[in-house]
């Protein structure tokens, strides 16, 4: 048993009848983690701190079972989540896919700083690539997003099993070259990588991504 302390966002609340509550965190050293808070529907102070959208630092007591929450603050706040209605919708599925995909107890910290880094420049880029580069990257390090070099043209992909094909065959999605390379430069780029060069993306390139995308997802989520 032992006090920890880190750095981490919301990603749900669970509020229990006796005021209690359990908030699951990702966090830059620890993962997804769940958290027990005593009394938290009657902390104005906690209920003010605890937020989406918020860079917090936290103390946390390790229990021979469980985390309880000890202290808390704000580091950042994205306000450009609360002031843009697409942006918050946006933040929000990102949000609910962490709290779906990501394992408990299992650390992420590179995934961790590339969500920092996204919230902190969302504006810099149109928000259809900057969502196709979020997902990709949580199904990246996931396990659940293949490599698209595997091929070197266009082809045909399977977004159930992964396998690349030059021709058709049964369940595969027509896959262009363009498309191909995109997919690959988000996968293995970095944030300032992508910033830098997301403008230059074709933009009619990324309704063809976001279908892949939400194939990949329905098989492998």
């Amino acid at each position: 048993m032992s006090y920890i302390k880190t750095h981490g966002i919301l990603l749900k609340q669970t509020l229990l009848a006796n005021d209690d509550a359990f908030l699951e965190f990702f966090t830059l050293e620890f993962g997804k983690i769940v958290v027990s808070v005593k009394k938290f529907s009657r902390s104005i102070k906690k209920k003010r701190e605890i937020d989406f959208f918020r860079l917090l630092e936290f103390e946390i007591f390790q229990g021979r079972n469980t985390k309880s929450l000890k202290n808390i603050q704000t580091i950042s706040i994205y306000n450009v989540f609360s002031k843009d209605i697409d942006l918050n919708t946006i933040g929000f599925e990102w949000i609910s896919r962490l709290h779906k995909i990501l394992p408990e107890e299992k650390p992420f910290s590179n995934l961790f700083q590339i969500i920092i880094q996204l919230w902190t420049h969302v504006q810099e880029a149109d928000l259809i690539k900057i969502d196709a580069f979020f997902r990709i990257k949580i199904l990246t390090y996931s396990g659940t997003f293949p490599r698209f070099d595997q091929i070197r043209n266009a082809g045909f992909f399977s977004p159930e099993n992964f396998i690349f094909q030059d021709k058709p065959f049964p369940s595969s999605h027509p896959l262009s070259n363009e498309v191909r390379q995109v997919i690959e430069f988000l996968r293995r780029s970095n944030t300032e990588e992508f910033l830098q060069k997301a403008d230059k993306l074709p933009k009619n390139n990324f309704q063809e991504i976001e279908n892949i995308l939400n194939e990949i997802e329905n098989f492998h989520q």
